[in-house]
């Protein structure tokens, strides 16, 4: 079961939140390899799947969105996928641009993206078509019966997990690689990124992120611009070492301008709804940036603790739903912890550190028990 809107308006399905990043099964790998490897980048990373499981840790924390701090801590929490398609984007261009290969690299993909997401959400689609505490507990399953109808759709659709949405919207974010190195050598990602905000700014994330289509129109320009960081170094950094406080106060300002107007949350919503502007993905993009500056100041350190999440961030990333998500679907409630009510920002940061060094655990012993071919399983 997806986490619930904590305002009648708004829907806080979120990221991978995450998800997860489309270029990092093996641009982590590969970046190490590169003589151009970017501490800065890596430890990102690390920061980005902690945002990706905090976004689906608040609830087992207690904590219920209500007051108006509350809503501006939460809004500036959530949509932390933004972080992790960004960082796809710039490591698409830092490791395969120079040694592009389309086969070569879908069919990667597919063997350490696609088969892990298969195998991890089998056990889960067989137990919604089976013997689930509610079958129907998907409504948008009402009118198919068909077991093998169904599994598709929970495949299509990446619905057997909270954050497994993102794999068959990254799958095609993938398979239009081609177009994005075209624009690369066309010098053309900006006419393409901003319009295309624009539009992703008024279409929104997809109800429940059931259409993969329309969060690949929502995601796309972030991509982009992260594509264009990343051929264009020389001008970005610079440009945010400089104005990195202003864009941090903006953020900030976003944040609490959609906390007073909107609420909390991301606005999930059907593409063609006419409604208001998603004041999250500006300020995720603007948040990006400080980020990014803020760690390009210590390029030349590195931050241990951040390098290895950084490194088993997309085994993390699969493994987290299988601690974050049963206890929704089998209980129908996130507090086994009894914290209700007496949660806020400071227990979800405890909780998703719990979350995150236990999918840690899990994704070593894993490692240890199938060495290379652990990547088949949790892609790492």
């Amino acid at each position: 079961m997806d986490d619930k809107a904590p305002s009648s308006q708004l829907n806080n399905d979120s990221v991978s939140d995450a998800s997860t990043s489309s270029a990092q099964t093996t641009a982590a790998t590969d970046t190490k390899k590169s003589t151009g490897f970017l501490n800065s980048i890596n430890h990102f990373r690390g920061i980005a799947i902690i945002f990706i499981v905090m976004a689906h840790c608040y609830r087992p924390a207690g904590w219920q969105i209500e007051t108006f701090a509350d809503k501006a801590w939460f809004n500036l929490m959530m949509n932390g996928t933004v972080f992790f398609v960004f960082i796809s984007g710039f490591l698409f261009h830092h490791v395969f641009y120079h040694r592009w290969d389309y086969k070569k690299y879908m069919k990667s993909k597919t063997k350490f993206v696609f088969l892990p997401y298969l195998l991890l959400s089998l056990p889960w689609i067989v137990w919604h078509i089976t013997v689930g505490t509610d079958p129907m507990m998907h409504k948008e399953l009402a009118d198919i019966t068909a077991p093998a109808q169904a599994a598709s759709w929970y495949v299509i659709t990446g619905r057997t997990l909270t954050a497994y949405w993102y794999i068959p919207m990254g799958m095609m974010l993938f398979a239009l690689s081609p177009w994005v190195m075209y624009l690369i050598k066309r010098q053309q990602l900006l006419y393409y990124a901003i319009p295309l905000l624009l539009i992703a700014i008024m279409v929104h994330r997809p109800i429940s992120n059931l259409n993969a289509i329309q969060s690949l129109v929502y995601f796309l320009p972030v991509y982009l611009l992260g594509v264009w960081g990343s051929a264009h170094r020389d001008k970005l950094f610079p440009f945010i070492d400089r104005y990195w406080l202003p864009m941090l106060l903006a953020g900030i300002a976003l944040a609490l301008i959609q906390a007073h107007y909107f609420g909390a949350g991301v606005l999930n919503k059907a593409p063609f709804e006419m409604t208001v502007p998603d004041l999250m993905l500006p300020q995720k993009i603007l948040l990006t940036l400080v980020i990014l500056a803020i760690l390009n100041k210590f390029e030349h350190i590195s931050i241990k603790p951040l390098q290895k999440l950084a490194d088993v961030s997309f085994a993390i990333y699969f493994i987290h739903p299988w601690i974050t998500t049963p206890w929704w679907m089998i209980y129908d409630s996130p507090d086994l912890l009894g914290l209700a009510g007496q949660g806020n920002i400071l227990t979800t940061l405890i909780v998703t550190l719990v979350v995150v060094a236990i999918s840690y655990m899990i994704a070593i012993l894993i490692k240890k028990l199938l060495s290379k071919r652990s990547r088949y399983l949790i892609g790492w």
